[in-house]
């Protein structure tokens, strides 16, 4: 497959073409297959009830050192202006956590949106510690269809619409590449589970797929910070993001919390009400404009903004995490097919 093909996009009234080929429903992708929930059951997959983020390690080391990879970075700032503003731009469309344009329009109804699965249905989600260069995502652009008794992909989108990023150079990076990678949803009977399953080329079957895991949040979870303090604000049906190492290839049923190697809750900032309107959950979005305007403190120790020299790695995750962008850039999806389209494929 040519990569013109996998990045390419769709006018906002038609759906994404990939949307509409079987081989995207179903890749060749060497390790690629539907999963046996059974299986997956019966090795007791389990989030950790104690929340300590592998990732919180990422920054130890001294390639980190400068700060081009902070959320609010100023390198090569001028370069990514320009960027953005070019035709060249991966996402064309920007705005302000603070303002209401960029929930409208990342976030508008599905056709059949009873086929999306609750967690993720008529939501925007903010990926509150995640250290990459993304904050904002939606499901309800992706093409969704219902699921069989056996279990089967109910769900695909392209990482570039819906999914907003940072408008730093390293953030128009990502941007990038997410034009050109593709999710699958499987969800398990006992609606605990959701796979999201990462492709680039579905017709390339040297290439493997990259298994990541959400897991709903149940009646009874209780989960606390290293320090002990309970996370009152994570409720029944809130969705936690997990991925594990795996031995060698990515295997869609290593569940080894030892290997764990990303781990965060994503919280619910906005949802649609029953006229398709746009409505912020305080909880949650109250926490996520206060880190996006916020004034982190550290100019003098940081040489304004350029250099973490004095901190740890620990400072670092923390320093990264709090202190969010407020200004995202983004795609919004095209109109997404009806899900008897998409059952007949």
């Amino acid at each position: 497959m040519s990569s013109s093909y996998r990045s390419m996009s769709s006018t906002k009234g038609d759906p994404h073409p990939a949307y509409l080929d079987p081989v995207f429903w179903s890749p060749k992708c060497n390790n690629f297959e539907v999963i046996d929930w059974e299986k997956w059951e019966s090795n007791n997959p389990a989030p950790p009830k104690v929340f300590d983020p592998p990732q919180k390690l990422k920054y130890n080391s001294w390639l980190y050192t400068p700060l081009w990879w902070w959320n609010r970075s100023c390198y090569c700032q001028p370069f990514a202006a320009f960027l953005h503003a070019s035709c060249c731009a991966p996402k064309s469309h920007s705005g302000l956590i603070t303002e209401d344009t960029i929930y409208k329009e990342m976030l508008r109804p599905h056709p059949d949106s009873e086929n999306i699965p609750e967690p993720l249905r008529n939501t925007l989600l903010w990926t509150e510690n995640n250290i990459a260069a993304e904050t904002l995502i939606s499901f309800n652009g992706w093409a969704w269809r219902p699921q069989s008794e056996k279990g089967r992909v109910i769900g695909l989108g392209s990482l570039g619409f819906d999914w907003s990023n940072d408008p730093t150079l390293l953030g128009l990076i990502v941007a990038q590449r997410l034009k050109k990678r593709y999710a699958h949803v499987q969800a398990s009977p006992s609606g605990k589970w959701l796979a999201l399953v990462t492709f680039s080329d579905p017709t390339n079957v040297k290439e493997k797929v990259d298994y990541n895991y959400m897991y709903v949040v149940q009646q009874g979870d209780e989960f606390k910070t290293s320090d002990g303090k309970v996370m009152d604000y994570v409720r029944p049906g809130d969705l936690i993001r997990l991925t594990w190492e795996g031995r060698g290839d990515p295997d869609p049923y290593f569940c080894d919390n030892a290997k764990l190697v990303y781990f965060y809750f994503p919280r619910k900032v906005a949802t649609l009400d029953g006229n398709g309107s746009v409505v912020k959950i305080p909880l949650h979005h109250h926490e996520l404009r206060a880190r996006a305007t916020n004034e982190p403190g550290k100019c003098c120790e940081t040489c304004c903004y350029t250099c973490a020299c004095s901190m740890d790695a620990l400072e670092r995750f923390e320093f990264q995490t709090s202190n969010i962008s407020n200004l995202q850039v983004y795609e919004p999806a095209p109109e997404p097919p009806s899900s008897e389209v998409v059952d007949r494929l």
